[in-house]
């Protein structure tokens, strides 16, 4: 028995130890696999501007302007190629999602967690997902937007109390039936 104990032990700690390995990096568990940037000279760096209008019907509709950059939604997460890629977008320094063309819906309803005057922001990012930088500040560009109190994520609920309560609950009914069941046991026996 001792002997079946450790030998399990081991392989639980060998499986670990390969599957760190395999896993990669953990620095680069936050970078969405990029561990680099792409440095370019001031001259030939993209530039991106971003044009905002409220959506009637909430959120906001937001159109980048970019120059010397081509979106390239085909080559995500692939080979970085010069002057190629996609954007990552981001609402008061969170990232919210990634974007492949132009155009995209800020859905304040999924997205913003307070109502108010709140920056949203995008960095242009090559096919790889490293950052384009010029002299060292990323690329990209930033606006921003006023997020109206009715038009916020609501505030979300914690299923962790309901699985407690529902947890308890059942608890509480088993123990109930088994103090009966023994109760009328011993009844019967005496």
């Amino acid at each position: 028995m001792y002997y079946i104990y450790h030998v399990k032990i081991i392989r639980i700690i060998a499986a670990a130890f390969i599957l760190t390995l395999a896993g990669g990096s953990p620095a680069l568990a936050h970078t969405n696999g990029a561990s680099s940037i792409h440095e370019i000279s001031s001259s030939a760096a993209p530039s991106a501007k971003l044009i905002v209008t409220k959506d009637p019907t909430g959120g906001f509709n937001v159109q980048v302007q970019t120059s010397r950059f081509t979106w390239r939604p085909d080559m995500a997460s692939m080979k970085h190629v010069e002057g190629e890629g996609h954007a990552h977008v981001y609402l008061d320094g969170q990232k919210i999602m990634r974007i492949y063309n132009n155009w995209f819906h800020l859905n304040t309803f999924q997205f913003a967690t307070k109502p108010g005057e709140q920056l949203v922001s995008i960095e242009l990012v090559g096919n790889d997902h490293a950052p384009y930088t010029t002299e060292g500040l990323l690329v990209g560009a930033e606006a921003l937007v006023d997020v109206a109190a009715d038009e916020i994520r609501p505030k979300e609920s914690e299923p962790w109390k309901f699985i407690a309560a529902g947890a308890t609950a059942v608890s509480l009914i088993t123990l109930s039936l088994l103090a009966l069941r023994s109760s009328r046991r011993n009844r019967s026996q005496g």
